[in-house]
């Protein structure tokens, strides 16, 4: 399976996907999209661009910090 290349952006505009981290894994949900994945440092390196968000009612992607890619 090919890692995921992931940038977070600042806006939530310029992002496909919205990311809420929550606090134990059985509340994951939809993680295959990034997960693996690894950050990249430029925008127009990513496959992916996601926005973080601060609600779970907010987000395409609920993930443990611990599973967010690095």
């Amino acid at each position: 399976m090919k890692k995921a290349k992931i940038f977070i952006v600042k806006y939530e505009s310029q992002s496909k996907y919205n990311v809420c981290f929550v606090d134990y894994p059985s509340q994951e949900k939809n993680i295959a999209l990034i997960s693996p994945g690894e950050l990249v440092k430029y925008e127009n390196q990513a496959d992916v661009k996601v926005f973080i968000v601060n609600h779970t009612s907010q987000a395409d992607i609920l993930i443990t910090r611990k599973n967010f890619p690095a």
